[in-house]
């Protein structure tokens, strides 16, 4: 859960802050020790001057007392000299033991480093950790506070994916939860999320086809004479059951299944989010608007399949420049924000999207998922052919694609790495296995 990996990551970082206080304070116990020890040395070296001065001034008297003279000259000698050994033992001593204290203090130093990086490794956030699906017969309410009777402010369906931003309630029952432009809360209940999600979150990719010819019909059957449910206009899209090559199976109006001709349309990929109130809306008057078609006639609505938008132009000269074009471009995003199934490299989106929004701009169709783009996206190369603008393909368990990243040259990607971090430039072998490279452009 969001809430545990959050947890997680501040209580790491309280561990590392106790281990340097503890540092801390053991260089401090150091620091006393030396200074105490400094002092009995001063004061052994203070009595050790004290005694040679009295022993010159017995030496005067002994003019006098010639015996008493030569028994205070060898006591004092006898002083003097074992305070001269006694202070450089004792130098020696603190010294060694000074020395000593000092090396299982950096040791132990060291050693609390290391761990406190380990533990800062730890605490990476994965890309995926706040990732949740519904899971619902047909949709639940998002709600603008943590309970059933807050406002509702929109609707997630089945299938739906969200962003946990934080848990609520008594129990944490609750989950924060950002969904395209719909940000709630839901109960936890009607989610699948954490390594569950990330096990079946290729399966709720939805594809649609988009048209692009000016006006296309919606058929009965995959055959140009079978009758007509109704049509499609450029740009508009419907989703996707079932590719062919000639005739696509798709779902028109919500009740009606029908066939369109494959080399007029193209096909998207995305996930589905949740709906405010006026999306809602607005869906609602574009399926009436689709089911009014069903009644209007190939007299009055004839099917012009004239593609009015051509596929976009690069203008560029070389493929090297392209690429550097393509990197150039991705880099204008560098610092935005990390949005699970977002769809716009401007106000965020994730790994995924962000390799294939990128190169939409350049006219390339790449798959919304990584997994799709590891499978499918150009064609497959070595690593050691790797070049700006290829795609490499990361796996956290060595089989699945899980995450993507831009290669921008100097052993360096791009990429969308979570919602903590957002886009940010990475070395391209910081993290995770690689499981291959994808070039686009040739």
């Amino acid at each position: 859960m969001a809430k545990g990996t959050t947890d997680k990551h501040y209580h790491g970082k309280s561990k590392i802050k106790g281990k340097a206080a503890k540092v801390s304070d053991n260089r401090l116990s150091l620091i006393s020790a030396v200074v105490i020890v400094t002092g009995i040395i001063m004061l052994v070296w203070i009595n050790s001057s004290n005694s040679q001065d009295t022993e010159g001034a017995f030496i005067e008297t002994a003019k006098i007392q010639s015996t008493q003279t030569s028994q205070n000259t060898a006591v004092f000698s006898t002083t003097a000299g074992a305070a001269d050994i006694l202070e450089t033992d004792l130098l020696q001593v603190v010294l060694k033991a000074t020395a000593g204290v000092a090396d299982v203090l950096d040791e132990e130093f060291m050693a609390d480093t290391h761990t406190a990086s380990i533990q800062d490794k730890d605490t990476e956030e994965s890309e995926y950790s706040n990732l949740a699906i519904a899971k619902v017969d047909n949709y639940v309410n998002v709600r603008s506070a943590p309970g059933t009777d807050s406002e509702v402010v929109g609707k997630m369906y089945d299938g739906s994916v969200a962003q946990i931003l934080s848990t609520a309630g008594e129990n944490n029952e609750w989950f924060q939860v950002v969904s395209g432009n719909v940000e709630g809360y839901i109960k936890a209940e009607y989610f699948i999320y954490g390594d569950a999600a990330v096990s079946v979150i290729d399966d709720y990719v939805t594809h649609y086809v988009v048209v692009q010819a000016d006006r296309l019909n919606v058929r009965e059957e995959p055959d140009i004479s079978s009758g007509r449910i109704g049509y499609i206009d450029n740009g508009e899209r419907v989703r996707l059951l079932e590719w062919g090559d000639e005739w696509s199976k798709v779902d028109y109006a919500a009740e009606h299944t029908g066939y369109v001709a494959s080399e007029y349309v193209t096909i998207a990929e995305e996930f589905i989010y949740a709906k405010s109130i006026e999306e809602e809306l607005e869906e609602l008057a574009a399926l009436q608007e689709l089911q009014a078609r069903t009644q209007a006639s190939e007299e009055t609505a004839p099917e012009r399949m004239v593609v009015s938008t051509p596929p976009p132009q690069t203008n560029f000269a070389s493929v090297p420049e392209l690429r550097t074009a393509v990197v150039d471009y991705a880099m204008q995003y560098l610092g935005n924000r990390y949005v699970h199934g977002g769809q716009s490299l401007a106000t965020g989106t994730d790994c995924s999207g962000f390799t294939c929004y990128v190169y939409k701009e350049f006219g390339y169709s790449l798959s919304r998922t990584p997994q799709g783009q590891y499978t499918s996206a150009g064609r497959g190369i070595d690593m050691s052919q790797i070049q700006p603008g290829d795609v490499i393909c990361y796996s956290s368990n060595g089989s699945t694609c899980t995450h993507v990243g831009l290669y921008i040259g100097n052993g360096q990607i791009i990429h969308a790495a979570n919602s903590r971090k957002g886009v940010i430039i990475s070395n391209y072998d910081y993290d995770g296995i690689i499981l291959g490279v994808r070039s686009i452009v040739d």
